[in-house]
C-alpha cells in the first residue's frame, strides 16, 4: 500500500498541473460585482458582463478629489514583473449585441495586462462640478489592448481640458504598447466634426491594427503624428506593414480622417492581395508588445490560393481559454486559441500551417494527442490535421477565414 501511495505521488509529481483559468460571471447590472469580480482577476482568467447597464459614480471631480471607482484597471490585482509576459484578461459582453452592456462612466487605463474587450459599450459623460470627461481607453506600460465589436460615445467637448497641440481630448491614446480596434464604433456625441475640437485615437506606440471600424465626430479620426517619424527618415515598408494595419474604415465624418504624412500612410498595403498560391507570412500577434521584449511574432503561415479581391489577414492569440473546452479535452497553461480575421474574399479554403516546436512546447508532458477545433460562435467542431515537414497543417473550415482556431490534448 505505502508503495502504490509512492507511485501515485510520483505520477502526480511528474505530470504538470494545468489549471483552468476562472470564468468570473458579473451579476446583471450590479456595478459594485462587477468591481468585486476585477479585484479577483488572475492569469488568462475571463470576465463575462450579462446584459444590464453598469452606472458608475458620476460625482467624481479630480478637481476636487476622493474616489473614482468607474477606474477598472484599478480595480484588478496589481502586477508584477513584466506585465506583457505576466497576464492575460478577456472581458466580454454575453448580450446577443453590443449595446446589450453599457458601462457608463467607466474606463480602462493602464490595466498593465494584455487585454481583450469585446461585445459592450462605452460611454464616457462629463462627471463632478467641473463636468471633467474620462478618456475611456488608454493603453501603457508595454501592454496589449483589443476592443472587438465595441461601441464607444464621448461628449463633444465645447470646452476643452488638457490641450495639447490644438487637441483637448483624445478617446483612445496608444502610448509605449500595442493595440487593436476591430469591428468598432467611436464617435462624438452628436457625431459632428466641427462642434469639438477632439481625437478618435492618438498613436504613439509600437503597432496598431484598425480594422472595418467607424471613427465619427472628431477633429481627427487618426492622429498618427507621432508614429510617422519613426518612418520619415528611413521608411521600411515591410516592417510597417507587419505593424501596422488600417484596412476598411470608415473615417469620412472627421474634419480631418487620418492626420500623418500621406507619403508614409500611402505605403499602407493589405498583406493578402488579389493573386494565386502564395504564403501570407510574418504574422505579428495583434495583442503582443513588441519584438525588443516580447515575441510577438506567430508560429503560423498561411497558404491562399485563389484570392479574387485583396485584404487585410490578421491573427491575435485569445487571452483565455474560452469558450472553454469540451470534456476531455486540455487546453495548455498558455492557451492556443487564435482568433483569425480577414477582409479578404477568396476563392477556395486556405491552408493554415503551425510550427510544430512551438506547438508541442506549450504542452510539455501532457499525455495524449494534439487536436485542433473551430469554433463557429455556439459549437466546437474538430478539425483534421497532417504533418507537413516542420508545420502541422489544417484546412481553414470556411472560405472566409474568420473565427477561432484551438488546439488541445485529449
Amino acid at each position: 500500500q505505502d508503495m502504490t501511495a509512492s507511485i501515485l505521488l510520483l505520477v502526480c509529481l511528474a505530470v504538470p498541473r494545468y489549471i483552468a483559468a476562472t470564468v468570473h460571471t458579473v451579476i446583471a447590472g450590479d456595478t459594485n460585482d462587477l468591481i468585486t469580480k476585477l479585484a479577483l482577476v488572475a492569469d488568462h482568467d475571463v470576465v463575462l458582463l450579462p446584459p444590464g447597464d453598469y452606472v458608475f459614480d458620476l460625482n467624481y471631480d479630480p478637481n476636487i478629489g476622493g474616489y473614482r471607482d468607474g477606474d477598472l484597471c484599478n480595480a484588478m490585482p496589481t502586477v508584477s514583473g513584466p506585465p506583457w509576459l505576466d497576464s492575460d484578461l478577456l472581458i466580454r459582453g454575453t448580450g446577443s449585441i453590443r449595446s446589450d452592456v453599457k458601462l457608463v462612466g467607466a474606463t480602462f487605463e493602464n490595466c498593465n495586462r494584455n487585454v481583450v474587450i469585446e461585445n459592450l459599450s462605452l460611454y464616457s459623460v462629463p462627471t463632478g462640478p467641473s463636468g471633467y470627461v474620462w478618456k475611456p481607453v488608454e493603453v501603457d506600460s508595454g501592454t496589449g489592448t483589443m476592443l472587438r465589436n465595441t461601441y464607444i460615445q464621448v461628449p463633444v467637448i465645447a470646452n476643452p481640458q488638457d490641450c495639447y497641440n490644438g487637441i483637448c481630448f483624445r478617446a483612445l491614446t496608444i502610448y509605449v504598447a500595442r493595440a487593436a480596434v476591430m469591428y468598432s464604433t467611436i464617435e462624438a456625441n452628436p457625431p459632428v466634426p466641427s462642434m469639438g475640437a477632439n481625437t478618435g485615437l492618438q498613436d504613439e506606440g509600437y503597432g496598431l491594427c484598425v480594422i472595418k471600424s467607424t471613427f465619427a465626430g472628431f477633429k481627427k479620426g487618426l492622429d498618427f503624428e507621432y508614429f510617422v517619424e519613426n518612418f520619415q527618415a528611413n521608411p521600411d515598408v515591410d516592417e510597417l506593414n507587419k505593424n501596422y494595419k488600417i484596412y476598411g474604415n470608415d473615417l469620412s465624418q472627421n474634419t480631418i480622417p487620418i492626420d500623418a504624412d500621406p507619403t508614409v500612410t500611402n505605403l499602407f498595403s493589405p498583406n493578402t492581395p488579389k493573386g494565386q498560391g502564395y504564403f501570407v507570412n510574418t504574422f505579428i500577434d495583434l495583442l503582443r508588445y513588441n519584438t525588443s521584449y516580447d515575441a510577438p511574432y506567430l508560429p503560423i503561415k498561411i497558404r491562399v490560393k485563389n484570392v479574387k479581391k485583396a485584404g487585410e489577414t490578421t491573427i491575435y492569440r485569445v487571452p483565455s481559454a474560452y469558450p472553454e473546452p469540451l470534456p476531455g479535452f486540455i487546453s495548455a497553461s498558455e492557451p492556443q486559441y487564435y482568433q483569425f480575421d480577414s477582409t479578404a474574399r477568396v476563392k477556395n479554403k486556405s491552408k493554415v500551417f503551425f510550427k510544430q516546436v512551438e506547438i508541442q512546447s506549450k504542452f510539455p508532458g501532457v499525455p495524449g494527442s494534439l487536436t485542433w477545433m473551430y469554433h463557429d460562435g455556439t459549437t466546437w467542431s474538430t478539425v483534421s490535421h497532417v504533418v507537413s515537414g516542420a508545420w502541422y497543417k489544417i484546412t481553414f473550415p470556411t472560405k472566409k477565414m474568420n473565427g477561432l482556431i484551438a488546439i488541445f490534448k485529449n
